[in-house]
Parts: C-alpha cells; structure tokens; sequence
C-alpha cells in the first residue's frame, strides 16, 4: 500500500476510494480489512472501496502522455483541428490531474468556479472567501490569472507543483500574476479540505484565457460552473457542459443574477435543458439579483445555499470521496476513446504523407524514364555534337571506306585521333553540354511537377507553403550534375581501357587513344534516329555507322553490345542518383512538416497499454 489509513485519519483525511498493489485474489479480504480499520480509528469508509492498480495505470497514463507529445497533427485535414483539441485537453488532463490525483488520492478536493464572460466568477469568489482574493470589475478579463483559494493547513498540497505543474506558484498579494502563473491564497475562511480556483472566461476574447480556463476546468474534481439568467442558454457553456457529461466530471450549475421571483421560472427551465443535454439531477443554484455591499460582495443570504455545499463538502470525508471517485471514474474511462479519436486523425495524417510521398517519388520516376527515353530519341546527336563529331572523322569519306577497306578506316581514323586530341576533347565537351542540359530541363520540369501535385493533394500545400525554390532543380543538383557526366565519361574510358586488356586489342586502343575510343561508343550509346528529323537522319546514320564500324573491328560486335549496356547502365545509374538527390529536398520538407512516423504506433501502443490496465 502507498499509504497508511491511520496516517490519513490524524490528518484529517479520508479514506481513499482506491487503493493500488491489490491482486483480484485479496480484493475481497482486504476490502474487509480496510473497513475494519476505518472502523477502529473512527475513519469515514465508504460503503465499497473500489481496487485498482495504482502504480499500473500511472504507468500507462504517462506512457500515454509521452505519445501524444509526439503527436502534433500539422496537417490541416478534416479532422484535423478536433484531433488537436482533444490532444491537448487529454494531454493537460493526465498531466495536471489524472496523474496528481491518482498518486495522491487522498489531497483535498479541487472545485473549479468556470463560466462565461461577466458571469460574476470573481465576485463569488470574494463573497464566498469573505476577502478580496481575486479581481473583480467592468473591464473584460478580469480574471488573467488563475486564483486559488484554500485553507493554510492545506496549502502545502497545491504550492508544490503536483496539481498543474506548468503553472508557477505566487503566494499571497505578491508577485506579478500571468496567464502562466496561479496565485495561492489561503484563507482561513473556508474550511480544510477542499480548495476552490477561479478561471478566466471560458468565452475571453484572448485565446490564452480560453485555453487557460479549459485546462483548470480539466485538472477539477468538481466545476461549479457559473452562468447568468439572461445568458444559460448560450452556446459556449453547453459546449463545456458536453464535455463534463462526456468525461463524468462531478458537476454544480450555479445560476447568477437571477431577477427577484423568477427563479421559480428560470430554474425548471435550465434543469430542463440540462434533462434533455444528458446531463439529468444537476443541482442548480440560484443566487438572485441583489445589491453588492460596500467590500463588493455578495450578501450572505444570497449565497447560503452554495455555502451549504462547499461546507458540506468540506465536512464530510465522504462526500468527497464520492466526489473524487465519480470524477476520476469517469476522467479515466473516457481516456482511451479520446485518445484513439486523436489516434484515427493521426492515422489520417499518415496517409496523407504516405500519399505525398508516393506521388513524389512516381513523378522523380517518371522524370529519370523520361531522360531515358530522350537519350534514346536520338536527342543528344543534333547540334554541337554532331557537328564535332562529323568535323573529327568526316562522315562521308569514312562511311565509303567502312563499307570497302575497313583496314584503310583504321588507319585513317587512327591518324585522325592521334593527331587531333584537342577535336576529341571538344567532342567530350559537347556531350557534357547537352547531357547537362538534357537532364536540368527535365529536373525542373519534375520539381514543378511535384510541387502543383502536391499543391492539389490533401495536406500538400501546406507542406511546400512557400518553398518557391522547390519549383526548379536544386541548386545542389545544378552544381554536381556536370561533375556526375564528365565521372560518366571517366567511366567509358575506363570500360576501353578494361576491355582491351589483351596484347592485341591493346596496341590497336593506344593506337587509336582511349578517349577516341571512349568518344566513338558514346555516340554509339547514343546514336538512335528516332527522334531525329530530316537531314539529320542521314547524318547520324552515318555517324553511328562509323563508330560501330570502328568498334566492331576493334572489339567484336558482341564484345561492342556489352559495352554499349554497360556504358548505358552506367549513365542511367548517375542520372538515376541525381533525380534522387534532388528528390531529397521534398522529402527533407515532407518529414520536417509532419509528426514522426513512429508517433501513430507510439500512441496506439499506449492506448492499448491504457485500456489494459484493471
């Protein structure tokens, strides 16, 4: 056991409605022993103790609370902004008071006065205190910070930081009080046992009030929730009266400012409402429209009835019990259903990336075949590099010679490259140029691809906002593409240089130079007339006919196939790397704008962690 009853009973406490380390086998005994000692040391014991695992559901609560902090649901789906509220209020909960209360269950109860805007919050507050604790007037907010009032034997409870441990403590009238801070004062006008915090509106006109006052409203074991005669029936009350019936949070509706005789009226009437919201016996009460005395208080007739309450409350060990059972019953029952609400958005916005993602990476591969299938065209032999090419070998006269003498090619072509090294590097040159080029035209088309799909798929444009840059090829792609060709070509010569290894072949490659050599099974690789027009048909029919005469009398056709499709496997394999480079920026903004994709398994897991505990 955490704890022992007897120590509970000297300080005044009661006995806890739950109790942690029972195993089902002694739950029946141990029940009977608890009471028995209840009964020794005169402790108010509960007709039925409730058992459960204290340690084990603290365990998995704050399993739970981890993996909602990976969860941030970025993206704006449908869906998405419920997901992120409960996120948030589930989280605050467990934080500021489901595990609080379970690890000290028997602290004094926490009633938290909510309402809505010049409902009168504070000026109950001060009447109920009999002081001036919380700040009250005509300018809206008037309540910025959160004010708790309680007993000085009781302070010790909520000065450290367990309940609503984000909040900084300020004791007394000291300190300059924040949205972020909750302002102790004790008092020695209300009784032990039970602390009462004032919230800001749950309507303000500044979101960090309305965000403030849902989480106190969470961290409760009970809401006295203050509304007016002119304004219970507004929409933003109910809202959180929803949420109270969802959870099973122990409720008290107290109606203010009602006209002198129209309580009989308007007090059936909201306990209608609250009948029909699901939300039947509420106690209602109604404090009547009356001059406030010279402290701005409350006079105390007016309020004897909620006084009867709180005093109750305070009084009777039991009736809290009941209280924190019922609140913490219901916290703890509606957690693994918030939690798998926030689990399916989760699960949605993985989807949604996995779509993204998926569709960028079939556009980079549409973009690397569509490369492909220019090389293939013929699309490289126009311009500059075919010009180069003819002006190296002349074409025509070698065209005539293939077909005859092909030693007298050798010899010719031999003279040619020995002679003209410098024409060779120009032709390299060349295919360097409009390689480069062919694949930049293409990367960029890809990149604006991706991002107007993206821009048109659910969750993408917030992804790419305004990433302009992503439009067009990376400059990272820009500057490594020209080294990626010219490493290419390094590799064909170095294909020649591997291929005619033998004596023989040897002696015929250096006499004609490897970087000829290499030039020649370029235009090869590259030869295709597909997509070749006109004129040029001829042209480059020639030109590859020369090149393939040449290798072939070098090498052997067969040994000229392999080399062609080693030469192209080659290239494609950088181009290939390049697309996949540049296809990194997308998913380096993909990953960077969306959770973990281990927060979903994260958070299912400590779902199913919760809804295990006995």
């Amino acid at each position: 056991m955490p704890f022992d009853p007897r120590v509970i009973a000297r300080a005044g406490g009661f006995l806890p409605a739950f109790v942690s380390d029972v195993g089902p086998h002694r739950r029946g005994a141990y029940r009977h022993e608890l009471c028995a000692i209840a009964a020794d040391g005169a402790i108010p014991c509960l007709p039925f103790v409730t058992m459960v695992d204290l340690d084990a559901t603290a365990a998995s609560l704050t399993e739970l609370s981890t993996a909602l902090d990976g969860v941030r649901l970025p993206l704006d789906l449908p869906g998405a902004d419920a997901g992120r509220s409960v996120r948030v209020e589930l989280a605050d909960q467990i934080t500021d008071y489901l595990l609080p209360r379970i690890r000290r269950i028997d602290a004094p109860l926490l009633a938290v006065i909510g309402g809505s805007t010049g409902s009168g919050k504070s000026t109950l507050t001060n009447s109920i205190a009999r002081a001036e604790v919380s700040p009250s007037g005509v300018l809206r907010p008037t309540t910025r910070a959160p004010v708790l009032i309680c007993h000085p034997d009781d302070e010790g409870w909520f000065a450290a930081n367990d309940v609503l441990p984000e909040l900084a403590r300020i004791t007394g009238d000291g300190g300059t009080a924040t949205g972020s801070t909750l302002r102790l004062r004790p008092i020695e006008t209300l009784r032990p046992g039970l602390a009462l915090i004032d919230a800001p509106d749950i309507d303000s006109v500044e979101e960090a009030n309305r965000d403030l006052a849902t989480q106190l409203l969470a961290a409760a074991d009970l809401w006295l929730f203050v509304t007016t005669a002119v304004r219970y029936a507004d929409a933003v009350p109910w809202e959180f009266l929803g949420r109270a019936r969802e959870r099973g949070t122990q409720l008290a509706v107290i109606i203010n400012r009602v006209p002198q005789g129209a309580g009989s009226e308007i007090v059936p009437h909201l306990q209608s409402m609250l009948d029909d919201g699901g939300l039947p016996g509420i106690q209602i009460y109604p404090i009547e429209q009356s001059q406030l005395d010279e402290a701005g208080q409350l006079d105390e007739a007016s309020i004897a009835e909620l006084r009867g309450l709180l005093t109750g409350l305070a009084e009777d060990a039991e009736r809290r019990a009941e209280v924190v059972r019922a609140t913490l019953d219901g916290a703890l029952a509606s957690v693994p259903d918030r939690a798998a609400s926030i689990h399916a958005a989760a699960v949605a916005q993985d989807e949604a990336v996995d779509a993204l993602r998926i569709e960028m990476e079939a556009i980079y591969r549409r973009g690397r075949e569509n490369v492909e299938t220019e090389l293939a065209s013929g699309a490289l032999l126009r311009g500059e590099v075919l010009d180069r090419w003819q002006e190296l070998i002349g074409t025509a006269e070698l065209m005539r010679a293939v077909q005859s003498r092909i030693s007298w090619v050798r010899d010719r072509v031999s003279a040619l490259f020995r002679g003209r090294a410098a024409a060779t590097n120009d032709v390299q040159g060349e295919i360097t140029n409009t390689l480069e080029q062919l694949v930049l035209d293409q990367a960029d088309r890809t990149a604006l691809d991706v991002v107007e799909a993206w821009r048109a798929m659910p969750g993408g444009r917030q992804v790419v906002a305004d990433q302009r840059d992503l439009e067009r090829a990376s400059d990272q792609l820009r500057t490594s593409l020209s080294g990626e060709i010219r490493a290419w070509q390094d590799d064909v010569l170095a294909l020649v240089t591997e291929r005619g290894a033998g004596k023989r072949t040897t002696a015929r490659v250096l006499a004609f130079g490897v970087n000829g050599i290499g030039v020649a099974l370029m235009i090869v690789l590259f030869a295709q007339t597909g997509g070749v027009t006109g004129g040029e048909v001829a042209v480059a029919s020639g030109t590859a006919a020369v090149s393939q005469g040449l290798l072939n009398a070098l090498f052997g056709e067969q040994a000229v196939r392999d080399l062609a499709d080693e030469a192209r496997r080659l290239l494609f394999e950088r181009i290939g790397a390049a697309f996949d480079l540049d296809a990194n920026r997308f998913r380096t903004q993909l990953w960077s704008a969306v959770d973990d994709p281990n927060a979903s398994a994260a958070l299912e897991a400590a779902i199913s962690s919760v809804r295990s505990v006995d």
